[in-house]
């Protein structure tokens, strides 16, 4: 399978096509460059075209890949013409050719024709039309290998723009509306790995990127923010930057922010908060319903869970860190609870531990529910009580007396029922 022409075959046909475009030649028109423009349409052989890899849909997959094979960070970047990284490429797509909204492009290629362009940039890289590219090769492929003398997706319509910074290329990928039915959401992953590479690799503003994304800055920030956690979290399993393993999961690290805020200025207490969380995303239990639901309850009880859990899980001899040892008896130095609470983390993070912790939490979650259950009796009986009141005090001549008395006696009846399990409990 040709995965792209070499540069300067791909920029003769390139030259040869713009020079002999026709008046009556089809045209696409697209909104680029703040305008509306049309297009010239041509056929080029399937194997022409390069993946561009700079490729939002594939970073989270990208930097999974240079991650699990030890290759350095700018593997993808390094050399954008070399045939090996454009293998890893096309593998990324097609594992990716199944739409979150269930649309297998292989599936839909099979029952149709091309008809939307790819859009390729002044030198032969697809701006946008990289998944259909790889399943539209894979079926030619298919025919190819299979012997049928006239496969299908031997060429395929491109239109080519003109040079253009990649500030315009950023723009028109995220404005583009492409065929309803074969068009894919990012995941979540993907796209916070987006914005962060354009800032941190090619120093975007979060302003800047909330402005070629139609987005609010805070929104940016707080997607970065979110991968923060995430990649925390997959390092501290030794399962880094495999973001697949926790796609379902989004909530619940958003759940993990809150939570952090919600505790205030106390870092310990939050790392515990935290430790405790990640160990309960990995490990949760029948019975906690959804995490982003269980978390909250957490961090609101984290000063019980903490004196529960120094009782569970003692620290050993000699338990806090190295740093905060050398650091003595100086101005920087933590206080004896600091040190406590810096050793449970420690502890509590153990790998053997943390299933342990999460049966903890849980039975001091479920036990809170359960007080929180019996204290909401009361709350509905005085609630009750005072509307009763009301209605006592509002009763006059021209009160509407239809369905009183059926009310008063269900009320009645409630009333014994309680007064019974009253009485129960109390003997």
């Amino acid at each position: 399978m040709e995965l792209g022409w070499a540069y300067p075959r791909r920029r003769e046909l390139i030259d040869r096509l713009q020079n002999s475009v026709t008046n009556d030649q089809h045209k696409h028109p697209i909104n680029f460059q703040n305008e509306r423009k049309f297009f010239p349409i041509f056929k080029v052989d399937i194997g022409m075209p390069k993946y561009r890899l700079s490729n939002g849909r594939t970073q989270d997959a990208q930097e999974e890949h240079y991650t699990k094979y030890n290759l350095p960070e700018n593997y993808f970047e390094r050399d954008i013409e070399l045939e090996e990284v454009h293998k890893v490429q096309h593998g990324i797509l097609k594992k990716q050719l199944r739409s979150t909204g269930g649309i297998d492009l292989l599936v839909y290629f099979l029952n149709k024709q091309q008809e939307e362009p790819l859009i390729l940039d002044n030198d032969g890289f697809v701006v946008n039309g990289n998944r259909r590219l790889c399943a539209m090769r894979e079926l030619h492929q298919k025919e190819v290998d299979s012997g049928v003398i006239s496969p299908r997706f031997s060429h395929v319509e491109v239109i080519i723009l003109p040079p253009c910074s990649e500030e315009d290329i950023l723009t028109l990928e995220s404005k583009l509306q492409i065929i309803e039915d074969i068009q894919a959401d990012y995941v979540w992953t993907a796209e916070a790995c987006m914005y962060r590479s354009l800032r941190d690799k090619k120093g975007y503003t979060t302003e800047k990127i909330a402005g070629i994304y139609d987005k609010k800055p805070e929104q940016i920030e707080e997607l970065i923010l979110l991968l923060t956690y995430v990649d925390q979290y997959l390092e501290s399993r030794n399962i880094p930057k495999q973001y697949y393993q926790i796609l379902d999961q989004q909530l619940a690290f958003e759940a993990i922010i809150k939570g952090r805020k919600k505790i205030g200025d106390d870092e310990d207490k939050k790392d515990i908060f935290q430790s405790i969380a990640f160990s309960v995303i990995e490990n949760p239990l029948k019975g906690m319903g959804r995490l982003y639901s269980f978390l909250p309850k957490v961090a609101d009880n984290i000063d019980a869970i903490i004196e529960r859990a120094k009782e569970e899980f003692p620290p050993e001899e000699g338990q806090i860190s190295m740093d905060n040892e050398l650091v003595g008896d100086d101005l920087f130095s933590n206080s004896e609870f600091e040190d406590d609470l810096i050793a449970l983390a420690q502890t509590l993070d153990k790998e053997e531990n943390r299933e342990n912790v999460v049966h903890v939490v849980k039975d001091m979650i479920d036990a809170e529910d359960d007080r929180q259950q019996r204290f909401t009796v009361i709350q509905k009986i005085q609630r009750a009580n005072a509307m009763l009141q009301d209605a006592v005090n509002m009763f006059d001549n021209e009160t509407e007396t239809d369905g009183i008395q059926s009310q008063l006696e269900t009320i009645e009846t409630h009333i014994e029922t309680l007064k019974g399990k009253l009485l129960n409990v109390t003997h």
